[in-house]
């Protein structure tokens, strides 16, 4: 207690202080030096040069006042948001206040000292307790005493409910022009190029003709001719200027930021992330210091919006592309340069589902759980899942083989995953009449508003019915699509199995253990071991994944 009166005492003496300086000289303010706090929140508009304007007039205003200026104390924040007080520029403005080392604080607007209205109130106590008078440049000044404190927080309180006003209301109608498809982002991804609202047709993406033939180009490498993404790369590179990338070179990062873009497969998606400012001044996850600018956190999947756009690749080339890079990452070697490991990274522990780890001992394989013993997760008990390759590795074979040749079981596989209800044919003709029927009701309902036959209060209920009657109708028209997709995309992969099966026919007879390993990647999606048996996951395909998806249907064997 003692520490903080004597620490009030002297900035009451301080102040006084101050104030006499200011008598002496006839009451004017040429003897007061002036600090200068000026700040951008983002990046946009630290490029924009708005900072410079923020010191220009700051500089104009002091200059009339017959401030003098030290550009020692000219405090500025480039892309650092005002949420938080926490900011480099304005810590250093604060702990050099109480050292009498400027008198006047000049900032362009409250809202650039900070954007609520707690903090501004905060700021301006705390200075003014030490003796700095805050200035701000773009507003008359406020009288002296608790009239002018509450025209300060009067205004303050509005200007912050003005920008969330108009922040919020910025951001619902981009949100609704997106879901209405007449706007999109107008920063797109390489392929594509942005034309401006203000022109004819445009707020849409079209393809940039070299960048889209680049991106087809690269897909065809991958999807086609096996190249690796690193492969890609090097001839990207080497290409030069006959296919160009939008930096300085092309980088493993971006190659494969390509080749899961779905935009060219038609399908863009805004609103996938969310701004958090409240991460601002927060400490690092990794290296030193806080963080100067948002983070970005995902959303749910159902909150994306999806916009249609031009496509630059076919469907089932994207899905490819997306099949082989998850198996990339599942059957990547990482670490293991020296031994091979047929069923690497498909065997599965019985009791703690982790993936088994494969280790060379005496010339034989073994596969086992790191999960185990000392080194388990505290939820997992006890046990020691392991397996000899001599043992399983067979016996994988021997199934891969009889499903290669009776392709039939596989359709017996489909059957069991899409047990569906026959749709009768004549349906969805039934559907589509309804819809059009109640496109007409809708008409006339309109026509009767518009007559003044009905009031608003009934249009708005019986729109309420259509549209609840329109969704399902969508819906139920949406799941017989589905359906048809699902049987014809059957038919094919039946016709493309039975082709497949007979075009390798000939060498599983005496197969390299590389080509085993491909055909086994092919068709099982993971191996559950227990203690004792195994059990074979064979992989299903459906229409929304070209290669599979996880099955059903287990085969089991014993594991002796």
């Amino acid at each position: 207690m003692a520490d903080a009166a004597l620490w009030s005492a002297i900035c009451r003496i301080r102040f006084a202080h101050r104030k006499d300086e200011v008598a002496r000289s006839g009451g004017t303010k040429v003897t007061q030096r002036a600090a200068l706090y000026a700040r951008v929140s983002t990046p946009q508009q630290e490029q924009e040069a708005t900072i410079e304007s923020q010191i220009a007039a700051l500089e104009s205003f002091a200059q009339q006042q017959g401030y003098p200026l030290d550009p020692a104390l000219y405090f500025l924040e480039q892309g650092v948001s005002g949420a938080q007080l926490d900011r480099p520029a304005l810590n250093h403005l604060r702990d050099l206040a109480p050292e009498a080392r400027f008198d006047v604080v000049l900032c362009y607007s409250p809202d650039r000292l900070a954007r609520h209205y707690a903090h501004q109130w905060v700021l301006l106590d705390e200075l003014r307790r030490v003796g700095v008078e805050v200035i701000f440049i773009n507003q008359p000044a406020a009288p002296d005493g608790p009239e002018g404190q509450l025209f300060l927080g009067i205004q303050g309180l509005f200007a912050e409910y003005e920008r969330v006003q108009i922040t919020e209301r910025l951001r619902r109608g981009k949100l609704y022009r997106m879901r209405q498809g007449t706007l999109v982002n107008p920063n797109p991804p390489y392929g594509y190029q942005y034309v401006p609202v203000s022109e004819p047709g445009g707020g849409r993406w079209v393809e940039q003709p070299t960048e889209g033939e680049v991106v087809r180009t690269l897909y065809r490498w991958y999807t086609e001719e096996g190249l690796t993404i690193t492969q890609s790369v090097d001839r990207l590179n080497e290409a030069g200027d006959r296919m160009p990338p939008r930096g300085k070179r092309w980088h493993y990062s971006t190659v494969q930021t390509l080749l899961q873009q779905p935009a060219y497969a038609g399908r863009a998606y805004y609103n996938r992330t969310r701004t958090c400012h409240e991460a601002v001044g927060q400490p690092k996850k990794s290296g030193r210091g806080r963080r100067r600018r948002p983070t970005h956190e995902p959303r749910l999947r159902e909150e994306w919006i999806e916009i249609a756009v031009p496509p630059l690749v076919a469907e089932d080339v994207w899905q490819r592309a997306q099949e082989q890079l998850a198996m990339n990452q599942k059957f990547a070697p990482r670490n293991n340069k020296r031994h091979f490991y047929l069923l690497r990274s498909l065997l599965v522990c019985g009791t703690c589902g982790r993936t088994l780890a494969g280790r060379t001992s005496q010339g034989g394989v073994y596969y086992y759980c790191t999960n185990r013993g000392k080194l388990r997760d505290p939820d997992v008990a006890p046990h020691a899942c392991s397996i000899a390759g001599r043992i399983v590795e067979p016996l994988v074979w021997e199934a891969v083989c009889r499903l290669l040749g009776n392709p039939n079981l596989l359709a017996d596989a489909w059957q069991a995953q899409w047990e569906t209800d026959t749709a009768d044919p004549d349906e969805a003709d039934r559907l589509q009449r309804r819809q059009r029927a109640l496109e007409r009701q809708w008409t006339r309902l309109l026509d009767a508003f518009q007559d003044e036959l009905i009031d608003k209060e009934e249009l708005a209920r019986r729109k309420a019915q259509l549209d609840s009657e329109r969704k399902a109708l969508a819906q139920r028209l949406g799941q017989l699509r589905q359906q048809a997709r699902q049987q014809q995309a059957k038919a094919q992969m039946l016709e493309d199995f039975a082709t497949f099966c007979q075009k390798i026919e000939a060498s599983l007879a005496n197969p390299t253990p590389e080509v085993q390993q491909e055909v086994i990647r092919l068709l099982i999606d993971h191996i559950v071991v227990e203690k004792d048996a195994i059990t074979i996951k064979h992989i299903v395909p459906t229409d929304d994944n070209c290669r599979l998806l996880p099955g059903r249907r287990p085969t089991q064997m014993n594991a002796d």
